[in-house]
């Protein structure tokens, strides 16, 4: 009976040495499994699965990025609709420095492969930092941008990788993941058309002008160059010798004691004009300061010319008479067309000063 016990009792020890081996291994494994996931490498690699598999949501929460209005391109829909996303990515290594870590990737996406530093700091020390096993947490992440703009008159509907922009004509500058991203403007006006444009953001921290400037219709054409006419006709229509604010005028007007009646110009030919593609680079005085800008110049061609007539007399003398200009004097029109209303475009001539003119005499 004795040895039977201490049978039972080698049993009792075996199983307890077992069940403690395998509690101790096993506590091992979940130690090193624990450490592997706790490592700079590690949260950026989670990271960059996140972006790969289209969820920027969960990524962009990874940096605790707090959305603001330039990260209207931050979301899942929005980077669904883009092209030439993220395909693939590399840990490359990890440099340590303090509590802090960079590590380095390469990423595949944007059209092109490019290598990129992420920072990764250490969290604050925990009872499991004891076993090696510390929290890591990923740095603000510098995006990509896209800078938006487009050159048309006043609000435009339009969306970018489906997200509606709300454009009023002031310049956007969003942030975005590596990929290529489609504006799609509204319906196109009697006027002027959208035709879209895409842009592409070549990796992290890259940055993408996106341009989409607006065509005139054959109707808009005509449109604004009747308007830059009719300006000319403005000027044509005063019964002053140097019209203000007009390309053209008389070196000199009535002398002492003369008196000039029916003063008239009249258009002996018009200029041709022309009506040059969207100017970015074009700010007019009523546009404001935050405004994207632009305009369609328009020059002459071809000069106009105008000549100038009226009746004169010397009340002091009696004498009178009639004058016209020795010679057809050049019209000009310059100027630019920026904004269309239901009778037509507005044109808005440069600022002609003292002998910027033609003169005739």
């Amino acid at each position: 009976m004795a040895k039977a016990r201490r049978s039972l009792w080698i049993v009792v020890v075996a199983v307890g040495t077992a069940l403690a081996l395998g509690v101790g291994i096993t506590a091992l494994v979940l130690v090193i499994g624990a450490r592997a996931a706790a490592t700079p490498q590690a949260v950026v690699s989670t990271y960059l699965a996140d972006v790969k598999r289209g969820d920027v949501e969960a990524a962009t929460k990874l940096e605790g990025r707090q959305h603001r209005a330039v990260d209207v391109l931050l979301t899942n829909k929005a980077y669904k609709n883009a092209t030439d996303r993220v395909t693939g990515y590399r840990i490359l290594g990890v440099r340590s420095h303090g509590r802090d870590a960079t590590v380095t990737a390469e990423v595949t996406g944007g059209g092109k492969t490019t290598t990129r530093d992420f920072a990764v700091r250490r969290d604050a020390w925990t009872p499991a930092s004891m076993v090696g096993v510390d929290g890591w947490k990923l740095a603000p992440v510098t995006l990509g941008t896209v800078t938006v703009t487009i050159g048309a008159p006043g609000r435009v509907d339009a969306t970018l990788a489906g997200v509606p922009l709300g454009w009023k004509g002031a310049t956007l500058r969003l942030n975005a993941f590596p990929g290529t991203y489609t504006l799609t403007a509204g319906a196109s006006t009697d006027w002027f058309t959208l035709a879209g444009a895409k842009a592409t953001v070549a990796g992290f921290g890259a940055d993408a002008q996106l341009r989409d400037a607006a065509v005139l219709t054959p109707k808009g054409l005509d449109a604004a160059k009747a308007a830059a006419q009719g300006w000319l006709d403005g000027c044509a229509a005063s019964p002053d010798a140097q019209p203000a604010g007009c390309s053209f005028g008389l070196t000199s007007g009535a002398e002492a004691g003369e008196v000039w009646t029916n003063a008239a110009w009249t258009i002996q030919s018009r200029p041709e004009l022309t009506v040059g593609p969207w100017d970015f680079g074009c700010h007019l005085p009523d546009q404001a300061d935050v405004s994207a800008g632009g305009c369609w110049p328009v020059k002459t061609a071809t000069p106009g010319t105008v000549t100038f007539h009226a009746d004169f007399s010397f009340p002091a003398t009696g004498d009178s008479g009639t004058i016209t200009s020795t010679a057809p004097i050049e019209a000009d029109v310059e100027g630019s067309v920026s904004s269309f209303g239901d009778a037509g475009a507005f044109f808005q001539s440069v600022t002609w000063g003292p002998g910027s003119s033609s003169e005739g005499s």
